[in-house]
Order: structure tokens, then C-alpha cells, then sequence
């Protein structure tokens, strides 16, 4: 199927933006919700015309990454407590999630493994997002313009307008980062957060920037997959000094399943900073995937949606992306290179 013409992008970017900047939000779901079908987008692997459909319950579970964080106090000032994120009383969606660590469950991960708990939380979210977010969204100066999908469940989900997800998908960086500021700014502008708060720097840190699992766990699979080497050098590695790196920058797309993670040297890892890595690298990334006992075998998170599908798309996204764009990726040391056309035979 075509892609969307450049009349079409600039329409929808233009959407974007009259959404984003209406200015009537009374809390930050919305902000939360786009972020959420961006992401699910580029997990897809859509990368053209095609309608996609989405399940609300992978959008909850997209939901609940992003709150999780922001459910536990933020320190400012002389306090500490829970930020708001809705005019009035907190969000429904914030209040579930401090309910369920205040009965003890301490991390995203821990959650997640505890199966029918994790379950329950992501139906209750879902039945959240169904009455609220979902079909006020597209709310723009009041009115209905339901340019992303129709406004009506089909299945227990919703089916992306032709060209949506390739538009989500192609200005990913752009449409969350400008929801994540939007984001930011709610947040920080609301009265009963003002005190704590102020115009501290570090609330879209606070936000966005600390929801990282702890992935040093996974080392040992990691070296066992791959022979005990470095993904980036091929030289050994000692696991005392071995660094484990997202092979898909956190920065482009917060992936912390088993796929993207590789084992490094510290000075691979240091030097290849947020680059993507060259297709050198990318080849071997592949053959190491593939050479697991078999790809839908290789372990996530529990209660995860991650699979090895989801996973490659997200790279094959993340590469077309730096093609287009020209943009240089890691080879070695200070060494970069654009990436050749060939770079997409390592997805066939």
C-alpha cells in the first residue's frame, strides 16, 4: 500500500498541533493517550497507508508505564507528596497506582510479575481510558474532529484511520516530545502542585526520565548469548567491568525488553553515548536474536507485551529514521557512518 502524500503529512501535523494547543485539557491523559498510540505505532511495524487496529488494554498497559513513576511522591521544597495531574482531585489512573504501592507493591517490574494482580490493574485502567480519554481527545475548542480514528470501540479497541499510523510512526519524536512538554507544563501550572514545584528543572525528569528497570540482571543472559564478547568490538568481556547498553537508544523509544539490551565493554558503551549503532553492529545484534533458542522464545518482562516482532520493528523504525534523516551512527571510538540502502536486509 502507498504512503500518505506530503499534503497528507502536513494536514496531520497540523491536527496534531491544533489538538495539542487547544488548551481546554483538564488532565493529562490526553497527553498520555497520543504518547500511548505513538508508541504502539512504531511497535507495530505499519509503515504505510494501512489502517492498525489497537486494543484498549495495550494502550492501559502503556498507560500504567507512564504514570507508574509518577505515582510516587515528588520532593520539592520542604515536602514530599503525589503531584497532581487533574483540575480538581487527582486522576483515576494515578489514585489505582498509588493504591496498589501502597499495598506493597515497590516497582513497575514487581507489578508486572504478579500476573493477576497486573491483569486486574490493566482492565481497570482500560475501563478508565474508555470513559475519559478516549473519545475526548479529539476534543478540539469543544468540538468533535476525529481525524485519528472514529469515535466508536470495534472489538474492544479502536481502528486508526487510514495513513494514522504511518503519520504517528514517521513524527514520533516530534508528536511526543511536544505531548511531553505539554505534559510538563500542566503539570507544573497547576495550583496545588505550585508550591512544590516552582520552576525547579528537574520535573520533566521527574516525569519521564527515571522509569528505567533495573537491567543489570540480565547480564548473564546477555554474555551467555552472546559467547562472553562485546556486541560492539567482538573482543571478551569481564562481567565485572561489562556494561549493559539499550541497543535502540532509551532515549529514542524506552525499550528495556531483553532484545534491545546487549552486553558491552564500559568503553564501547561510553563511547557510543545515544548514537544508533552502525550496521556493522546491527548485523550482529540480529544474528545474536536469532541464534536464541528461537526469537519468540527470547524472555521479557512478565506481563510484558514486548515479543521479538514488536522488538524489530521498533529497530527497523528507528533505522529507516536515521536513514531518511542522514543522520550518523556508531561504528567505533569517534568513528561514525552513515547508514548505506542496504541496511534493510538485517529485517527481511
Amino acid at each position: 500500500m502507498t504512503i500518505p502524500s506530503a499534503d497528507d503529512q502536513i494536514r496531520f501535523l497540523r491536527d496534531i498541533q491544533a489538538l495539542l494547543d487547544d488548551g481546554q485539557f483538564t488532565a493529562t491523559y490526553k497527553f498520555a493517550l497520543l504518547i500511548a498510540l505513538s508508541d504502539i505505532a512504531v511497535e507495530s511495524g505499519v509503515a504505510d497507508g494501512r489502517t492498525l487496529w489497537i486494543d484498549v488494554d495495550a494502550v492501559a498497559a502503556k498507560l500504567i508505564d507512564y504514570y507508574w513513576q509518577q505515582s510516587s511522591p515528588f520532593l520539592g521544597r520542604d515536602a514530599a507528596q503525589v503531584l497532581l495531574q487533574n483540575n480538581g482531585r487527582q486522576a483515576a489512573i494515578v489514585s489505582e497506582l498509588v493504591r496498589l504501592r501502597n499495598e506493597g507493591i515497590a516497582s513497575l517490574a514487581e507489578l508486572r510479575a504478579s500476573g493477576v494482580l497486573y491483569r486486574k490493574a490493566v482492565r481497570k485502567v482500560a475501563r478508565i481510558t474508555r470513559d475519559m480519554p478516549l473519545f475526548r481527545l479529539q476534543l478540539v475548542a469543544g468540538e468533535p474532529r476525529p481525524f485519528l480514528y472514529a469515535h466508536e470501540l470495534v472489538d474492544g479497541g479502536i481502528r486508526l484511520h487510514p495513513g494514522v499510523a504511518y503519520h504517528l510512526r514517521q513524527f514520533h519524536t516530534l508528536i511526543t516530545g511536544m505531548a511531553r512538554d505539554r505534559w510538563t507544563s500542566m503539570v507544573r501550572q497547576m495550583r496545588e502542585n505550585l508550591y512544590l514545584v516552582g520552576q525547579t528543572r528537574d520535573l520533566e525528569t521527574f516525569l519521564f526520565g527515571s522509569a528505567r528497570e533495573p537491567i543489570r540482571h540480565r547480564l548473564d543472559m546477555l554474555l551467555d548469548a552472546q559467547r562472553g564478547r562485546c556486541l560492539y568490538c567482538s573482543l571478551e568481556i569481564a562481567p565485572a567491568s561489562a556494561h549493559v547498553d539499550h541497543f535502540v537508544p532509551w532515549i529514542l523509544h524506552r525499550c528495556d525488553a531483553l532484545p534491545n539490551l546487549v552486553a558491552a565493554h564500559s568503553e564501547c558503551n561510553l563511547a557510543k553515548k545515544d548514537w544508533l549503532a552502525a550496521e556493522i553492529h546491527l548485523e550482529r545484534w540480529v544474528r545474536r536474536n536469532l541464534e536464541w533458542d528461537s526469537p519468540e522464545s527470547i524472555p521479557t518482562h512478565p506481563g510484558d507485551a514486548w515479543t521479538w516482532d514488536t522488538v524489530k520493528s521498533l529497530t527497523r523504525w528507528a533505522y529507516d529514521r536515521a536513514y531518511d534523516l542522514g543522520l550518523p551512527t556508531w561504528v567505533r571510538r569517534r568513528e561514525t557512518a552513515r547508514l548505506s540502502p542496504g541496511y534493510v536486509r538485517f529485517f527481511h
